[in-house]
């Protein structure tokens, strides 16, 4: 008992001298330390926040990933295989399961495939549809997964809005609301349905329409299309039956995107639709020679990554 007694005054008196050799040097580690984080806290508070738009590279198809100031993140389309996961692992954090918004712009499988996947993969909270639908396996599967997400389903419908609250806002400009489906012969167009919407922050505005054919571009300037465009995502890859000359005369954007694959059976970009979009536009930046295109602005400032 005497022992123990000894053994544990000894070890009192050990961390007494401890606390007197190193007690000081502790307590200035711990307030460097309190001071750093807070340090760290007060630069993010005061560092401007940006949106960052990125058109990934996933070959002859589409998909389009906002991450927003507050961290929200929206995806549009999602390609024609499952090679978007790739793509969104490396623009995402490791840790990061969730996406708030996935918005499929019509039902073609160059457009919606991906998203099979990401479904599986991802907790999605809001899905926005077109109003076209498909006899396709493809879209059965895509409708079997949206369900089976429990998420909140939303036909896309002209003046919906989608605010993520941190001043990016996303407004659909098509589909009207008396859209009815139209068919070549037995066969619905899906592309005359696309999900087409601008989304606006601070000074700069993304036009993103789908397959949206030129017959129909000129609803989205009847439906309050801004003036001036940052960034345009070139319709239907590039196609002529698209991007035409009264949309892009009206829209003048500083950016055009081209998404479409090396190579592609369709001949995209088409030449006459090139040359439309030299016309009207500053750059033309391509996924075919650039890669994944990134836009990152503070709302006023303008970056571009490319990947290649």
């Amino acid at each position: 008992m005497y022992i123990m007694k000894e053994w544990i005054l000894e070890i009192r008196e050990n961390i007494i001298m401890f606390f007197r050799n190193y007690g000081k040097i502790i307590a200035i580690s711990i307030l460097f330390f309190i001071g750093g984080v807070m340090l760290y806290q007060i630069i993010i508070l005061l560092t401007p926040q940006k949106l960052r738009v990125s058109f990934l590279d996933i070959g002859q198809g589409d998909s389009i990933l906002i991450q927003t100031p507050s961290g929200h993140t929206m995806l549009v389309d999602g390609g024609p295989t499952n090679k978007i996961l790739e793509k969104l692992s490396k623009q995402l954090n490791y840790f990061d399961n969730d996406i708030d918004v996935i918005v499929a712009t019509h039902p073609d499988a160059d457009h919606v495939t991906g998203l099979i996947p990401v479904l599986e993969k991802y907790n999605v909270h809001t899905v926005v549809i077109s109003k076209a639908e498909s006899i396709t396996g493809v879209f059965a599967d895509l409708t079997k997964h949206i369900e089976d997400e429990s998420a909140d389903v939303r036909v896309a419908e002209i003046n919906d809005e989608i605010d993520f609250h941190d001043g990016v806002i996303a407004t659909i400009l098509y589909p009207p609301k008396n859209y009815t489906e139209k068919f070549i012969g037995k066969k619905n167009d899906t592309n005359d349905a696309s999900v087409s919407m601008e989304i606006k922050f601070g000074n700069d505005t993304f036009l993103l329409t789908g397959d949206l054919p030129s017959t129909e571009e000129g609803k989205l300037i009847i439906a309050g299309l801004d003036k001036n465009i940052t960034v345009y995502k070139a319709g239907h890859h590039g196609s002529k039956s698209s991007n035409g000359e009264l949309l892009l005369k009206y829209s003048k954007p500083e950016y055009a995107v081209i998404s479409a694959g090396k190579d592609n059976r369709y001949g995209h970009p088409n030449p006459e639709a090139l040359e439309r979009l030299q016309k009207y536009s500053k750059e033309i930046l391509s996924t075919i020679t650039h890669g994944t295109i990134s836009f990152i602005t503070d709302g006023r400032l303008m970056e571009v990554e490319t990947e290649k």
